[in-house]
């Protein structure tokens, strides 16, 4: 008996055959081309993000310095990639955020002499860079980004692009900001960083020599420091930067510690006794309204044995005892009583602290100084009406003072001297 040859359902299997290998090719051309490409975009555009965050870190730090107070920021170290139904991602990307090693800071002034007592803490002064070190899987060309000395950058590999300007040299005044604390965070998620201002101390030195650590090119800081200093002054070598000044400057040192205090302490910017306490010891003497109902004199009276400037203020708070309308008293200026010198034109109450031009110098040694409110929106002001005002000292702390009007006493331009108050630090804030 003979049988047959079947080959009924070959073509069948065949077909299967070549659609899963078909299939496999598809998956494999998906696995090794498009998974890649569409993780190195995530990992792209995350690196676009941790620059802004960096940027956020950088304000932060400058913010304050400022203000006086601790800043908030926060960086996201990594990224995660989509869950893929189809194909395999590597794990996720992370980066670390993380501070240099110290590096020293040199101040000699034109004698050749180092200045060894510039910073609050005691020793030589050390700042260190703040530096994000991407580990993307597939983005190989990511940049470190790096902050130094008020700057931040992107460095690949050598080849340096500036985000920022910088805020170390400004006029007549240097202010070198160290970071003298050390940061260490790897991983994914999002890490938080706070900027901790310290004590404030500034010299007058005359032509002063000043060298910071850098990863910049002389042509990079030749380009940021345009303006402000001659570019045949500012001179990169080994790693450091020189800026020699001609002249009387004033250089300032405000350590920052990041996540925890600096060297030298954190800065004490309200005190809790009846009268601003520390270095600064300014009282509120005495309180005057003058004849035309637009204008408090107030006496401050500097009992340290050094002189001190008044840098920044705002009003918090004005209370008027009006029960009607009538216009209001913004804005106001601060003035001199006794020269007419304008130090703060049409500021506003419950702004920010603004910075006054000039400063408000407070001879040391129980020396009296009378500043003029001048309220220019119209309104009268009155008896049973008060204010609160904060200054900012250039040491960096700050004093609250309440300010309530006294009776009209008909003596124009003059303070009330029947009339003493003490100043208060912390309390009155709006």
């Amino acid at each position: 008996m003979e049988f047959r040859r079947d080959d009924r359902g070959v073509s069948g299997v065949i077909g299967a055959v070549l659609i899963l290998g078909f299939l496999i090719i598809l998956l494999s051309i998906y696995q090794a081309s498009y998974v890649p490409s569409e993780n190195e975009g995530i990992e792209f555009a995350h690196s676009q993000q941790v620059q802004n965050d960096m940027l956020e870190v950088r304000n932060a730090i400058l913010s304050a310095d400022a203000s006086g107070e601790t800043t908030y920021s926060s960086v996201k170290l990594g990224t995660r990639y989509p869950v893929r139904v189809l194909g395999i991602n590597p794990p996720p990307a992370s980066g670390t955020l993380r501070t240099g090693p110290p590096e020293p800071v040199s101040v000699v002034d034109g004698g050749g002499t180092p200045v060894s007592d510039l910073c609050p803490s005691a020793g030589t002064i050390q700042t260190r860079t703040l530096e994000y070190d991407p580990g993307y899987n597939v983005y190989q060309n990511a940049p470190t980004i790096v902050y130094e000395n008020t700057v931040l950058y992107l460095n690949f590999s050598g080849r340096t692009v500036l985000l920022t300007g910088q805020q170390l040299v400004q006029g007549d005044t240097v202010t070198i900001r160290p970071l003298n604390t050390s940061l260490y965070e790897v991983g994914v998620g999002r890490t938080s960083v706070e900027a901790v201002p310290g004590n404030v101390n500034d010299q007058g030195i005359d032509d002063a020599n000043v060298t910071v650590p850098t990863g910049l090119s002389e042509d990079a800081w030749e380009g940021l420091l345009s303006g402000q200093v001659d570019p045949a002054n500012v001179n990169v070598s080994n790693g450091n930067l020189t800026v020699d000044f001609s002249g009387d400057v004033t250089v300032a040192c405000s350590p920052i510690g990041l996540n925890e205090a600096p060297a030298g302490g954190a800065r004490q910017t309200d005190g809790g006794g009846i009268n601003p306490a520390g270095p600064n010891e300014v009282y509120l003497q005495s309180i005057g309204q003058v004849e035309n109902q637009d204008t408090i004199n107030i006496t401050l009276n500097n009992t340290a044995n050094r002189d001190t400037n008044i840098t920044q203020a705002r009003m918090s708070f004005y209370f008027s005892a009006k029960e009607t309308g009538g216009g209001s008293v913004d804005p106001y200026d601060i003035r001199n009583a006794t020269t007419g010198a304008v130090y703060a034109d049409n500021f506003y109450i419950r702004d920010p602290m603004q910075p006054l031009d000039p400063d408000i110098e407070l001879s040391g040694n129980n020396t009296e100084t009378t500043l003029s409110f001048v309220f220019n929106g119209g309104q009268r002001i009155e008896e049973k009406d008060f204010f609160v005002v904060e200054f900012r000292f250039e040491n960096g702390e700050k004093a609250t003072y309440f300010v309530d009007i006294p009776k009209l006493n008909g003596n124009p331009g003059g303070s009330d001297s029947g009339k003493s108050q003490s100043a208060s630090p912390g309390g009155g804030n709006a």
